[in-house]
C-alpha cells in the first residue's frame, strides 16, 4: 500500500480559509494527511499582557486564549469544507521563523503550502521559507482560493536537477488537460554580450535545442506544449510573461543537495510572489499523485 504523503500547512491568520480550500484539494490529488500550522507572534501576546498590566495566572490565561480561538476558528474553517482527509492542528506561540523552521524539521512533510503574507518579525519570511526548506512548496498568493490547471509555467535551467520538476510539469499538463509553456532563461551578462556576443548566442542556441527536447517530450504525450526562450533577468521575465501568457501555476524546480541552489529558488520566489496573481510550485523531490 503507498504510503500517505502530508502536507504542512503554514498558517497566517489572514488567508486561513484560501489556504485550507487548496490543502484540502491537493491532498485529495496526491492521498494526503494536512496538518496546520499556526505560529502566534511572542510579541503581541506580550505586548497584550503588558497593556493591560496582566501578570502570572492572568497572562497565562490571555495567551492560552489567544492560542483556542486561533485553533477553533481553524477547525471551523475545515469543518465548513467537509474534508475527509486527516487533518491536525497546532498553535504554537514564539518566534513565527524559528518555530516554523523547527515544524518543517519535525514533519517529515511532503508540501508545505504557504501564501506571500507570511510574516516574521521583520516582515514577509516566505521567501527564506522555500529556500530553508527542502519540502516541496505551493505558494498561493491572497486571493486565491484554489488550484487550476489550464495554463502551465514551467521555468527550467534545463540541468538534470531540473529533471523532475519538468517531469512534474508534464505529467500535471497531461493529468489535467492543460497547456504548457516551458519557459528558459540565458541568464544576461552585460560583459559578457559586450566583450563576447557570440558566446551569449551559443547558450541561447544551446538552451533552445535542450527546450525543444522538452516540448517534444510533452507532445509525445499529448500535451500542448510551447518553448520560451529568452535572456535577462529570470524575476523579470517572470512577470512580464504573466501579463502575456497569464499561466494558472509556474513550476520551478530545485533539487541540489547543497542550501545555495534552494536559497537562489527562494529569492526568485521572493522577488515574483508579490508581482503575479498565481500559485508558484517549486518540486524539490518526486512525488506521485492518487490513482485515479
Amino acid at each position: 500500500m503507498k504510503k500517505r504523503s502530508k502536507i504542512l500547512v503554514l498558517d497566517n491568520s489572514s488567508n486561513t480559509e484560501n489556504l485550507l480550500i487548496s490543502a484540502i484539494q491537493w491532498a485529495d490529488l496526491i492521498n494526503a494527511s494536512i496538518k496546520v500550522i499556526r505560529v502566534i507572534d511572542e510579541k503581541v501576546i506580550k505586548n497584550t499582557t503588558m497593556a493591560i498590566g496582566a501578570v502570572g495566572a492572568i497572562a497565562r490565561m490571555i495567551r492560552d486564549d489567544f492560542i483556542k480561538e486561533a485553533g477553533e476558528r481553524i477547525k471551523t474553517l475545515s469543518e465548513r469544507y467537509g474534508t475527509n482527509v486527516s487533518l491536525k492542528i497546532e498553535v504554537i506561540v514564539g518566534n513565527t521563523l524559528e518555530e516554523i523552521t523547527r515544524a518543517i524539521d519535525k514533519s517529515e512533510a511532503d508540501f508545505l503550502i504557504l501564501t506571500p503574507t507570511l510574516k516574521g518579525p521583520m516582515g514577509s519570511i516566505a521567501s527564506e521559507v522555500v529556500g530553508y526548506s527542502k519540502n516541496n512548496c505551493i505558494v498561493l498568493p491572497t486571493g486565491v482560493h484554489y488550484l487550476k490547471w489550464d495554463r502551465v509555467m514551467l521555468a527550467t535551467d534545463c540541468s538534470e536537477k531540473a529533471e523532475s520538476a519538468t517531469e512534474m510539469a508534464i505529467e500535471i499538463a497531461e493529468r489535467f488537460k492543460g497547456r504548457l509553456f516551458i519557459l528558459s532563461v540565458v541568464a544576461f551578462h552585460e560583459e559578457v554580450q559586450i566583450h563576447a556576443p557570440k558566446l551569449l548566442d551559443k547558450m541561447a542556441d544551446e538552451r533552445k535545442k535542450m527546450v525543444t527536447e522538452i516540448v517534444n517530450q510533452a507532445r509525445k504525450r499529448g500535451v500542448y506544449a510551447e518553448g520560451i526562450v529568452r535572456d535577462g533577468i529570470i524575476p523579470n521575465i517572470l512577470i512580464d510573461l504573466n501579463r502575456t501568457i497569464r499561466p494558472d501555476v509556474t513550476i520551478m524546480g530545485s533539487e541540489s543537495r547543497t542550501g545555495l541552489k534552494r536559497l537562489f529558488i527562494g529569492s526568485v520566489v521572493g522577488s515574483i510572489i508579490n508581482k503575479v496573481n498565481h500559485p508558484i510550485l517549486v518540486i524539490k523531490k518526486p512525488f506521485m499523485f492518487k490513482d485515479d
